[in-house]
């Protein structure tokens, strides 16, 4: 069977997740040698995907991209699309979990306040040492006509059209056709758009009127 993405993952190493699976898996010790990198795994072997990874990551696309309503409610792209053991990365923000990620879109409810949104994602190309892997561009723009929360702070409609600055997404499929991995990067070109280099989801709340820190390990983002 498959070793556990977790155990490969910074999870594992800060200690948010116990070990002992890795010590009953030979294989999974194999793996995650001192001469291996962790995303290794994520290459499953240099097998060949049993499946089209390109036109499986538009799918997913199409369906994330769709998660806000008519009425602009959060509407989470199917669990079908995600293993187990999926971990999402940003370049300040995780690892998180699935159930993470989903529950803190609900809370600041950022689809609600910007119903609009459109992620203006192009350039989808597979990665050549990853067979498993996608990545491609986002440049979101949108128009803040709803309230967000962040805890006990409520950020009023500014009815401001924003444009962030383009970021990378990558996807990470596993041999079952499950999303395993997902990373956003920092933005391309921190001078692009009206959100002071601000990218994806900080952007937003850049146009809500609310600059947030931009470094990692910022106290005030871990508590988010």
């Amino acid at each position: 069977s498959a070793c556990p993405l977790f155990l490969l993952s910074p999870l594992h190493a800060s200690g948010f997740l116990a070990a002992a699976p890795l010590a009953r898996s030979p294989r999974c010790a194999a793996v995650v040698s001192a001469e291996s990198h962790w995303m290794d795994f994520l290459k499953f072997g240099g097998a060949t995907p049993p499946f089209d990874v390109l036109s499986k990551t538009q799918e997913y696309v199409a369906a994330t991209a769709s998660a806000a309503s008519d009425r602009g409610e959060y509407l989470p792209a199917p669990e079908t699309y995600y293993a187990d053991d999926y971990v999402f990365r940003g370049s300040i923000v995780g690892p998180i979990s699935r159930r993470d990620v989903a529950e803190t879109q609900k809370s600041f409810n950022l689809l609600g306040a910007y119903p609009d949104i459109d992620r203006g994602i192009f350039g989808l190309t597979v990665d050549p040492q990853n067979p498993y892997r996608v990545f491609f561009f986002e440049r979101w723009t949108a128009t803040m006509t709803g309230s967000i929360k962040i805890g006990p702070l409520t950020l009023p409609p500014s009815n401001k059209r924003i444009e962030t600055p383009i970021h990378v997404t990558s996807i990470t499929w596993n041999p079952d056709g499950k999303v395993v991995y997902e990373s956003i990067s920092p933005p391309v070109d921190r001078f692009e758009g009206n959100t002071k280099g601000a990218g994806a989801v900080f952007g937003l709340l850049a146009g809500a009127g609310l600059q947030l820190p931009a470094s990692v390990g910022d106290p005030a983002l871990i508590a988010q």
